[in-house]
């Protein structure tokens, strides 16, 4: 229960953050908007750690270097989402990158990627997934 608590949580900070980052996107450029995001963030994330220090931070030195780039990741999802919310507006938007999201998932999945435990896929999953794809096109035509 409490993965989906924070599951729900996280999807409303991320529809709150795009458009707050669309906004500061409007006002500075994206570029800047983003670099301003992100210092915010670390400036929070460094705070909390003060605080929490779940962890040590030897611990970094055992993973590949490929999973540091989280946040460059982190920087072209924002930058494209702000991107998208200002071009397409907010539900539009927000639609197509839960689609995309959702999609990137079930392949890693499927595949095994990254340290995911593989997971076979069923008839029930390609119907949701072509479901989920009819009602983005059903939403985008009405």
């Amino acid at each position: 229960m409490q993965g989906v608590v924070f599951a729900l949580f996280s999807g409303l900070f991320i529809a709150l953050q795009g458009i707050f980052n669309a906004r500061l996107g409007d006002a500075v450029g994206p570029w800047l908007s983003v670099t301003i995001v992100h210092f915010v963030g670390l400036i929070g994330c460094l705070l909390i750690y003060g605080f929490v220090r779940d962890r040590k931070i030897g611990g970094f030195r055992t993973l590949p270097l490929i999973y540091a780039s989280g946040g460059l990741l982190g920087v072209l999802v924002v930058v494209t989402e702000l991107t998208s919310i200002q071009l397409l507006g907010m539900t539009w938007a927000m639609s197509l990158l839960l689609v995309a999201q959702i999609l990137c998932a079930f392949v890693i999945d499927l595949n095994g990627w990254f340290g995911v435990i593989k997971k076979s896929s069923n008839t029930g999953q390609w119907v949701g997934v072509g479901l989920m794809l009819t009602g983005v096109l059903i939403f985008s035509f009405a």
